[in-house]
């Protein structure tokens, strides 16, 4: 038994506990409260919303919210969440998760120890996390030269050379906005293929100041009170021989993908090889009366649209098994 677990002070058992607060938990949670059923819904960060805060351009295809930024969503969904009475804990780091006891213990506050909170079902909303280089000078420049969103931060690089790390779609768009404002581009990719939608792709390359690097890793981004340059490894082509490369550039976006939040359950639950939890009808996942709901789950169609969606599908199951509700 672990330090965490001996100190732990157990609460009351709920019907339900959701872990993150992002689009699909927030519906989880107001559909469990539509059915009367006792849920906490937990969230990490003192902003409950999610990848919301990820969406700096207009939300083009859900409906009612037609120019909307994704904060403007969180807003409305929070205070939305508030008017409705849902039990909502910010600022709450999940420590442990026990899908056998289906408990979760929280990080305590100052006088130490932890809280553990069981439930009747456990919901996962965990979401995705962005995946980094792991390089020296990522973590450093973040906000005074790396960047993650061409849509927010282009402008500050307007007219300067920049550097785009990615593959796919969200990789090319980004060079796309930032050649626009005037910016000189290089596009690096750790491998010889891009995986942006071909229409992208067709921009940009015959954009005059994007250029592609293909079988490109990134090894350091380096400065000094901002970003000056960026450092990788190519392979050549004929010889295959590894070439080290410098490009001076006052911007990095980092646009490699996301991985899913689920590394607390991932030898609890079965997961696919990237680490998704899988989930079948109604996010049911391989342990009893535990779920899963939204992009930790990779769901066929990710969207905003599908989040809540399955949000809802989540809670009426919750409800349908303790006889809330028929079906």
């Amino acid at each position: 038994m672990t330090r965490a677990a001996r100190s732990a002070r157990p609460a009351a058992r709920l019907d339900a506990v959701v872990v993150g607060a992002g689009v699909a938990g927030l519906s989880t949670a107001l559909w469990l409260r539509d059915f009367g059923l006792d849920a906490l819904l937990i969230e990490e960060s003192s902003r409950p919303g999610g990848q919301l805060h990820e969406i700096h351009a207009a939300i083009p295809n859900y409906l009612a919210t037609f120019g909307w930024t994704g904060e403007r969503l969180a807003g409305a969904a929070l205070s939305d969440a508030r008017a409705t009475g849902l039990t909502i804990l910010v600022g709450a780091r999940v420590t442990r998760i026990s899908t056998s006891g289906r408990w979760v213990e929280r990080a305590g506050d100052d006088a130490g120890g932890s809280v553990r909170i069981s439930a009747r079902a456990l919901v996962l909303a965990t979401g995705l996390r962005r995946r980094t280089l792991a390089v020296s000078g990522e973590a450093e420049f973040l906000g005074r030269g790396v960047s993650h969103s061409a849509n927010r931060d282009r402008d500050r690089y307007a007219g300067k050379p920049v550097v785009i790390v990615g593959g796919g779609t969200a990789a090319v768009e980004d060079a796309l906005l930032c050649a626009e404002v005037g910016s000189d581009v290089t596009l690096l990719h750790r491998s010889a293929r891009f995986r942006a939608r071909e229409d992208f792709l067709e921009r940009a390359r015959s954009n005059p100041r994007i250029r592609f690097v293909a079988d490109a890793a990134v090894t350091g981004i380096e400065g000094t009170e901002g970003v000056e340059a960026v450092t990788y490894r190519a392979r050549v082509s004929r010889s295959r021989r590894i070439a080290l490369n410098r490009i001076p550039c006052a911007g990095v976006f980092i646009r490699i993908g996301w991985e899913p939040r689920a590394e607390l359950v991932r030898k609890q639950l079965r997961c696919d090889r990237a680490g998704f939890i899988r989930a079948g009808a109604a996010g049911a996942t391989s342990a009893p009366w535990v779920f899963a709901a939204g992009d930790v789950c990779a769901p066929g169609c990710p969207s905003i649209a599908n989040a809540v969606g399955q949000g809802a599908a989540v809670a009426w199951e919750i409800a349908r098994r303790l006889g809330r509700v028929r079906g």
